[in-house]
């Protein structure tokens, strides 16, 4: 299997806390002067903006990170926190599943430990086949006829 490495999109989460980082202000700005507000609630509000922006600034760092890579018959999921290296032997079951929301999620479970690759990383239908192929390669225990199924 040639390497493949899949980066996680950032958009869907980031966006969101983009807008609201600019409108909160506005909208902060707004009351403040159409309601004089006591010192301590402008400072209690300032400090949800600040911890907020902390947040958003420490999800797109940790999301810029996120890589999932194929290489050397290995899974290997990387970040800030440390590469993850997933052997064929490690992997006890793949399961292929839809949320709620009707997003496809394939959840690799090794011991206690389970991780999930969503369509949050890009490209993710080559990450899908990249990973029905490392299954049938390995003969990994998983969901995949059914989930197969599903789809045709």
């Amino acid at each position: 299997m040639d390497e493949h490495e899949y980066i996680y999109q950032l958009r869907p989460l980031v966006i969101p806390g983009l807008f609201f980082l600019i409108i909160y202000p506005v909208v902060l700005g707004c009351i403040y002067l159409f309601n004089k507000m006591p010192g301590i609630e402008l400072k209690v509000l300032a400090g949800i903006y600040i911890v907020s922006l902390l947040g958003i600034l420490a999800l797109w760092i940790i999301g810029k990170s996120k890589r999932v890579l194929f290489k050397n018959q290995q899974i290997i999921f990387r970040s800030l926190l440390g590469d993850r290296v997933l052997e064929p032997k490690d992997i006890r079951r793949v399961a292929f599943y839809f949320d709620g929301k009707g997003q496809e999620i394939a959840q690799i479970r090794t011991g206690d430990v389970y991780y999930y690759m969503s369509e949050f990383y890009f490209p993710f239908p080559e990450l899908m086949s990249d990973l029905e192929n490392f299954i049938r390669q390995h003969g990994l225990r998983s969901n995949l006829q059914n989930y197969s199924g599903l789809n045709e």
